[in-house]
């Protein structure tokens, strides 16, 4: 429970961040995003994150739940292709939940925990969740309760991200619960499988997620400098902790997935 209270308030803080916000356009996203289909921008990269993951269900029609719905970007993108009454957006933290209501208007946004959908059995006709099951304690836990949650038929879409087998201490710094450490693609796949999942397709999406937010952010302080919008000394100092987080998350993630899968 501590560790996950200090998880909720380094995200509170850091995604809403000046850099942050600048960085992602204004857009309330934080994630590494889709860099396959031509995006300029890591706002139109994560804008296609959510559109990739969309693409992988057979239709979109129904009830969605989006979990780990942070400031709400995602709910908002899910507002194009869903009425609002029929997206349900979840984050465990209350300050998230709060803009996310801002940035989505019209859906329904709760504090819950997602390992603990308060929600009854076969509520939902498809499941989200963008680059955030390696937090929760624990993802097979979460996997368990999608499926409970899923109509027959349902179809549960995620993007996720595999570790490195590092120590305690790197584990703690990035919130990822010993459990969640899993250590190939393989393994991984079977906890969809345990709990129920069938047509599990897990795609290996390092190079255009990760690979391309890690290109991104090295080279945006210069194309802000070339725009005028940042002086040469804030760019310097911003390009040199800009190429210390591309390194770090090289460093220590193994994998970038795309997932889907079916209940049958």
């Amino acid at each position: 429970m501590v560790a996950q209270q200090k998880m909720i308030r380094i995200y509170d803080r850091v995604m809403k961040s000046s850099k942050q916000r600048r960085y992602y356009g204004g857009s309330g996203f934080y994630n590494f995003g889709y860099w396959a289909t031509g995006a300029t921008s890591q706002r139109e990269a994560s804008e296609a994150l959510v559109d990739t993951l969309l693409a992988r269900l057979p239709k979109k029609d129904g009830r969605i739940l989006d979990v780990a719905c942070g400031l709400g970007a995602s709910t908002k993108r899910l507002l194009l292709s869903y009425p609002p009454e029929a997206v349900t957006a979840i984050n465990i933290s209350a300050a998230q939940v709060a803009t996310a209501r801002q940035n989505a208007p019209g859906a329904m946004v709760l504090q819950m925990d997602a390992v603990k959908l308060a929600f009854a059995d076969e509520s939902f006709d498809a499941i989200i969740c963008v680059e955030a099951a390696f937090h929760f304690d624990t993802r097979a836990a979460f996997v368990a309760e999608a499926f409970r949650v899923l109509k027959p038929g349902g179809v549960l879409v995620l993007s996720d991200i595999l570790f490195r087998g590092f120590t305690s201490t790197i584990s703690d710094r990035l919130g990822v619960p010993k459990a969640n450490l899993v250590s190939d693609i393989a393994s991984y796949r079977v906890l969809f499988g345990v709990a129920g999942f069938q047509d599990v397709k897990v795609e290996d999406a390092t190079d255009n997620c990760l690979g391309g937010f890690r290109r991104s952010l090295v080279a945006w302080p210069a194309s802000e400098r070339a725009k005028g919008t940042m002086s040469l000394k804030s760019s310097l100092g911003t390009a040199i902790v800009c190429r210390l987080i591309a390194g770090y998350f090289g460093a220590v993630a193994k994998a970038y997935l795309l997932v889907s899968a079916r209940k049958p």
